[in-house]
């Protein structure tokens, strides 16, 4: 019986809860739900490491980022270390990525075309990977250079900005960004200079759309369809935040920080010091309508699939690489381990399935390695990974997962067992939750529970080994 297609669909950023599948009234997405509709979708899931490099790094190969040496933004992925897309290939699959990768963060070089021979080594075959959010208008090599000239091919980072530049709009949207930069705040937010076709959201959607359309029958393939929303900047375009509702969405965790870490504080002071209710409204507005944009191009590629005749024949994921504050504790973007920056969506339909609803399993984004890898029917040695595959929990409800979930950066690190959340910081005080009671994360308990504590502090320490 032949193999699986699998198309997997990442957006940058997302909040787990800003899902109307997820029971949210305020942001509406109708085709992810598409997607819950027919496959499961975890309720728990987490990152295993709150920032965008180190948690997609993590995802290829299956690890946890400390044992890839990659605990910060920009730091490659090995190239030694195997990734799951060889093994796809391995196993006969086309393997494609349209989007952001950051499996090469560090270089800010994606090559025109976004196939650089690197890519390849990773184990694509049909690569097109384009620059990130934040640094979609920074010139090749140079994360924080603006001066690109247009007609200098040498300055253009990869091919988002070349297809700019061939409309006319690379100039503006530079400028654009430039401003952003130079008056930077962390819930500045207006719309974009692009219209909505131009923007970097649509361009991954219709490139991905475009391989769908012409990919041959002849081998299954995966598709890693890489949105860059709805990571900041705010910008989502104007015919998006116009269109979306102008109301006021429900209030952020409101928190006076008295028992969080010193380093929390002060990162919540840079970022939101001096905000206004109405500014903090207006992000939402945006984040809400950069959220839109992607769910119709999410139709749009399950469309595709179905126009194909490939629906019956492909497995659909839904996921996140991490979550975004937006405003809880102070906070915005992620960096942190608490639940806003820490959920992810996470959804598997597999069309060969009948069971479908939601799961409480602890699962971890990494665990899509393994997974991958069971739906193709392809070969990998699960004592050389940390993933475990989600097969199981595609099958039945009743079967054990994970007892923990473990995430990480350089400055911090959070183990949960599903009810206490350990928190350790470098230098700094530690802190406990319990979620059951203390969803908002507002009381640290882990003065008054020391024999918790300690369990939890045991087990990340067999973890770390």
């Amino acid at each position: 019986m032949r193999s699986p297609n699998i198309l997997m669909i990442m957006v940058d950023q997302f909040r787990a809860d800003w899902l109307s599948c997820a029971g949210t009234s305020f942001v509406h997405t109708p085709n992810i739900d598409r997607i819950a509709q027919r496959g499961i979708r975890f309720e728990k899931a987490s990152c295993n490491s709150p920032v965008c490099g180190p948690s997609r790094c993590s995802l290829a190969a299956g690890m946890y980022p400390h044992r890839l040496g990659n605990l910060e933004n920009f730091v490659n992925y090995p190239a030694e270390q195997p990734t799951y897309y060889q093994a796809l290939r391995q196993a006969g699959y086309r393997v494609a990525i349209v989007g952001k990768s950051d499996l090469h963060k560090g270089d800010h070089d994606y090559g025109m075309n976004g196939d650089l021979p690197f890519m390849y080594h990773l184990g694509f075959t049909n690569p097109h990977e384009t620059e990130g959010k934040m640094n979609a208008a920074f010139r090749k090599n140079e994360l924080m250079k603006f001066d690109i000239n247009p007609d200098h091919a040498d300055h253009i980072a990869g091919p988002y900005q070349s297809y700019l530049r061939d409309q006319g709009l690379l100039a503006a949207f530079v400028h654009d960004y430039r401003q952003r930069f130079a008056e930077w705040k962390f819930y500045n937010a207006w719309p974009s200079s692009l219209p909505a076709e131009h923007f970097h959201d649509s361009y991954i959607g219709r490139k991905s759309c475009e391989f769908l359309e012409q990919v041959s029958s002849d081998t299954p393939w995966h598709l890693f369809v890489s949105f860059v929303g709805p990571h900041d900047p705010w910008d989502a375009p104007s015919e998006y935040v116009d269109a979306f509702p102008d109301k006021t969405f429900p209030d952020s965790i409101k928190d006076d920080l008295s028992n969080k870490p010193e380093w929390v504080k002060k990162k919540a002071k840079k970022q939101t010091a001096g905000m206004s209710d109405k500014e903090l409204n207006r992000v939402k507005r945006h984040y809400g309508a950069a959220i839109k944009l992607i769910d119709e191009w999410v139709g749009k590629l399950l469309n595709t699939l179905e126009q194909k005749g490939l629906s019956e024949h492909t497995v659909v994921i839904f996921c996140a690489d991490h979550g975004e504050m937006m405003g809880d504790h102070g906070l915005f973007q992620k960096s942190t381990m608490y639940e806003g920056a820490l959920r992810i969506p996470l959804i598997i339909a597999d069309p060969r399935e009948s069971r479908m609803g939601t799961s409480a399993a602890l699962a971890e984004l990494m665990d899509l390695h393994p997974t991958i890898l069971d739906l193709a029917g392809a070969e990998y040695k699960q004592n050389s990974l940390d993933g475990k595959s989600l097969v199981p929990q595609l099958n039945s409800e009743a079967v054990q997962h994970k007892p923990f979930q473990f995430s990480e950066l350089s400055n911090t690190r959070m183990i949960f067992d599903g009810r206490y959340k350990l928190i350790q910081n470098h230098n700094d005080i530690s802190e406990l939750y319990d979620l059951q009671e203390d969803p908002f994360e507002l009381l640290n308990i882990i003065k008054e529970s020391p024999a918790i504590s300690q369990q939890l502090l045991n087990r990340m320490a067999s973890l770390r080994k």
